[in-house]
């Protein structure tokens, strides 16, 4: 596949085994292309301006700027970006900040090779992808929620 019909992969994580990891695994695949790397949410700035990946892969907890942040700021100066957030927890503060910071996935850092393709592409297609554990955390977060579709007197709250 020709290097233009490739998604252009930029990886931003502060662990460089995770890093080299991931690097690997996408040298192997033809639809894919690994762009860059960065290791904090300031780097990644940088990278996207200067790369213009299709996907960012973006850890949460990093040194200087964490990935909450990068992905505000990036959204702001380009709400197209497409943002997955790479993590080793499933917290429900994590996966809420990280969503309402316009990312549009969620991935573990322990899910196999076929999920993380799968995000990828789907978030490439414009889609959403959470992977199975944060899908079950939203799942149960909007059953704890005060959202009360009986309820006509007022609007729910989002």
């Amino acid at each position: 596949m020709s290097d233009s019909k490739r998604i252009r992969v930029l990886i931003v994580d502060d662990h460089i085994v995770v890093r080299s990891g991931l690097s690997a695994f996408m040298h192997a695949l033809d639809d894919m292309q690994l762009i860059g790397e960065a290791s904090n949410g300031a780097e990644a700035l940088q990278k996207v301006g200067e790369l213009q990946p299709d996907v960012v892969l973006m850890d949460i907890m990093m040194p200087e700027m964490d990935g909450v942040e990068a992905t505000r700021i990036l959204l702001e100066k380009n709400a197209g970006e497409k943002i997955i957030a790479l993590s080793m927890f499933d917290e429900e503060n994590l996966v809420v900040d990280m969503l309402e910071s316009g990312a549009r996935g969620y991935l573990l850092k322990n899910a196999d090779k076929q999920e993380i393709l799968e995000a990828i592409r789907t978030v490439f297609e414009n889609g959403n992808y959470y992977c199975r554990r944060t899908t079950a955390r939203l799942a149960s977060m909007i059953v704890k929620s005060k959202f009360n579709p009986h309820n006509k007197n007022k609007p729910a709250a989002f």
